[in-house]
């Protein structure tokens, strides 16, 4: 150990860096106090290069991003504790009593889908989706990049479902690392409903569930949103199933069938005018982009996606 602080200044800045490599953070902070020669250490972008390169094992990074921060949260995300009691979280999953049962059927659904097909995240369109939305009236599903970058949004609800692991985490509790939410009696039950397995009664929650949905989005007046087809036969079976009980659930959405042999919307088929105006004689329906993204991941499709 060094004890004398004027030989240790006259180390030239590559030696005291190299130095650095073989202690932790609380050395290093500890070596800033030593001497105002040292105290650039802390901020140092070389000096955190080694050490993201030494403990965490990564040697390069994005133009835009900094040494100093990546190595601050890796090491924060490792070193504290990622669990809280449920009690102990503000942003409670505050659902409607009459309704609460329904909206979970929806997440239910969602969450088993992705175990069959993974989707992409709703908001990028480009990495994979990770976490589901556990908002009462949104179902999006998005990657980690997406809800770290805050933005106060229902896409951005503080409380999401990991897809993985089925584990609840709140986004907003801490900053840079979610919290893993746990002990509550209410996250118990919401827990135990989304891994429930299939069966009639759970078939029959989710025929309500989707009618509700269905309603929902049908009295959405949010014009800005993109509309999407879908296929009119496949429309009428899933209507079927959500208003008769006894129904059994469609298969994947039809919209092969509003399709040319290249793959492009047959220019021929007839279109209703709008959502509030379905007709017998048109080949499709209009539903909005968040029924759609719904049934395309609970259903799967045949053929692709068409929006007006």
């Amino acid at each position: 150990m060094f004890t004398d602080k004027k030989k240790i200044e006259k180390f030239n800045a590559e030696i005291i860096a190299r130095v650095t490599t073989f202690l932790d953070l609380p050395s290093i902070l500890q070596l800033t106090l030593t001497s105002k020669s040292f105290c650039h250490l802390m901020k140092d972008e070389f000096v955190f290069k080694r050490l993201v390169e030494r403990d965490f094992g990564i040697t390069d990074k994005k133009p835009e991003e900094s040494w100093v921060k990546i190595y601050k949260q890796l090491k924060t995300g490792n070193d504290q504790t990622t669990t809280m009691n449920g009690n102990d979280c503000p942003h409670h999953l505050d659902y409607p009593e009459a309704t609460s049962a329904l909206i979970i059927e929806i997440k239910r659904v969602l969450y088993k889908s992705y175990q069959q097909n993974p989707s992409l995240c709703d908001i990028c369109q480009t990495q994979n989706a990770t976490y589901l939305n556990m908002h009462p009236g949104c179902h999006s599903e998005a990657c980690r990049t997406c809800l770290d970058n805050f933005v106060d949004d229902e896409e951005h609800y503080p409380i999401q479902l990991e897809l993985d692991t089925g584990n609840l985490y709140c986004f907003q509790c801490t900053q840079g690392q979610p919290y893993k939410i746990d002990g509550s009696s209410k996250t118990s039950a919401i827990l135990s409903s989304l891994n429930a397995p299939e069966s009639d009664q759970e078939l029959d929650l989710r025929r309500k569930a989707e009618h509700l949905l269905y309603i929902q989005e049908l009295r959405r007046e949010e014009m800005s949103l993109k509309h999407y087809f879908v296929e009119k036969q496949w429309g009428r079976l899933w209507m079927l199933f959500r208003t008769r009980e006894g129904s059994p659930l469609p298969g994947r959405v039809t919209n092969n069938k509003l399709a040319r042999s290249n793959g492009t919307l047959d220019p021929n088929i007839r279109l209703p005018m709008d959502k509030y105006r379905p007709s017998p004689e048109t080949h499709a329906d209009i539903v909005s982009v968040k029924l759609w993204r719904y049934l395309e991941k609970a259903y799967g499709v045949q053929g692709k996606a068409y929006n007006e």
